[in-house]
């Protein structure tokens, strides 16, 4: 399968740090790594960018990133 890497945006609102249950939710499926991340926690807003190097399709892993607890959205950013 092609190994390219994925930037991606994710906003949340929750009161917990968000990065650690969308790390499992990233890693769930054996082959995807977390490159580079950044998070930024204001009160309850929650905002951080992650580079993932793929071996699934992009839309997989992105509706798996959404069904964490707190996230509101993700996005695609772009294509490294």
């Amino acid at each position: 399968m092609n190994q390219s890497i994925l930037r991606i945006q994710v906003i949340g609102n929750a009161s917990q740090k968000l990065v650690f249950n969308v790390l499992n939710a990233i890693n769930r499926r054996k082959g995807n790594r977390v490159r580079q991340m950044d998070f930024d926690y204001r009160d309850k807003f929650q905002r951080g960018f992650l580079n993932v190097e793929l071996r699934e399709p992009e839309h997989v892993l992105i509706r798996r990133i959404s069904a964490v607890e707190g996230v509101v959205r993700v996005n695609s950013v772009a294509a490294l």
